[in-house]
């Protein structure tokens, strides 16, 4: 209801606003986006695993429809194209973030691999083949054999309960009572009732966790096992920030190409029918008209999809999502 009442009335603003200030937009909606998008992820915290997809079904495409009809409404190809350079400069930070992250993740499964070769050079088996749901998933369900003494930026528990077996529960029950993970994104209730339903509450599910204490590490600790498991923790602190960053953006650029062909079939559409004459706006629109204006920016949406998003899938570009670059070693 706040996206909806906000931003019509930042369309009224827009339109009372003179054509030659109306270049102030630039600043103002990107502006009502974060805003929106903060209000958003407060509103859904309790649901954490879900906020990429509510944010982008929501602010996202609130914005992008906006942005579709403030561009529509311009009548000046100059403004509409400043209007994709600033969403696609937004997308391009958003990139950009994501390959930093995905850097550090990358350097931190090398090192791995690396320290899996040096104790037993002479094997090569399915272990030392990393890769990022494995290596994260291996370091949760046991934090004390890689040296992780706190996981607090983790959160343990699912949103909303899962199924899983008895067995999978007391592994849980296991890691909650070891205190490595943070109370971060867990709702009130539970947390007041854990105690009384641990068995019952069902989550994802964990392979076999054998029972062992898991404590900090006593202060002689050498300092290579103190690195060790600042390595392992930063790996499922930035594994599941790409994981959730990769999934939001993913979202996002399939409504920013959508939406604007849908609102250009949505204005063909009005104006064929009789109504038409109640949208003044809109009485001289046709498919010149309409492609004229939007084409840029679906062509700026494609542009990044087909240069980024579908290169990830070419091998010899070196994305190789299972971290075994198999194709370097391969002989020609």
């Amino acid at each position: 209801m706040a996206l909806a009442g906000v931003y019509p009335l930042y369309k009224v603003l827009y339109d009372l606003t003179p054509v030659n200030f109306r270049g102030g937009a630039l600043i103002a909606l990107p502006l009502w986006k974060f805003a929106a998008k903060h209000f958003i992820m407060w509103s859904a915290r309790e649901l954490e695993d879900f906020v990429p997809a509510i944010v982008a079904l929501s602010v996202d495409l609130f914005s992008v429809l906006f942005l579709s009809v403030c561009i529509s409404t311009s009548g000046s190809l100059y403004l509409s194209l400043l209007f994709i350079a600033t969403d696609v400069g937004q997308t391009l930070l958003e990139f950009r973030e994501v390959l930093a992250t995905s850097t550090t993740v990358l350097e931190i499964l090398r090192i791995q691999k690396s320290s899996l070769q040096e104790k037993d050079s002479n094997r090569e088996d399915e272990s030392m083949k990393l890769n990022l749901l494995t290596s994260i998933t291996t370091v949760t369900r046991n934090p004390s054999a890689f040296r992780v003494t706190s996981l607090k930026r983790t959160r343990l528990w699912a949103c909303l309960p899962h199924r899983m077996t008895v067995d999978q529960a007391k592994q849980m029950d296991v890691l909650e009572d070891s205190g490595l993970y943070g109370p971060r994104g867990l709702l009130s209730s539970r947390k007041s009732s854990r105690s009384r339903r641990k068995s019952q509450h069902r989550s994802l599910s964990f392979g076999p966790l054998k029972r062992t204490s898991i404590v900090p590490g006593f202060a002689s600790s050498s300092n290579k096992v103190i690195k060790q498991g600042d390595k392992s923790r930063q790996l499922v602190v930035q594994g599941l920030q790409l994981l959730f960053h990769c999934e939001y953006l993913a979202l996002v650029e399939y409504i920013e190409c959508v939406v604007p062909l849908l609102f250009a079939t949505y204005k063909l559409v009005l104006h064929q029918l009789p109504n038409i004459a109640y949208y003044p706006a809109s009485n001289n629109w046709g498919v010149a008209a309409i492609a004229n204006i939007l084409m840029y920016q679906v062509q700026a949406h494609l542009f990044l999809e087909i240069v980024i998003l579908l290169q990830y899938e070419l091998a010899h570009l070196g994305a190789d999502f299972t971290f075994q670059f198999e194709w370097l070693h391969s002989s020609v």
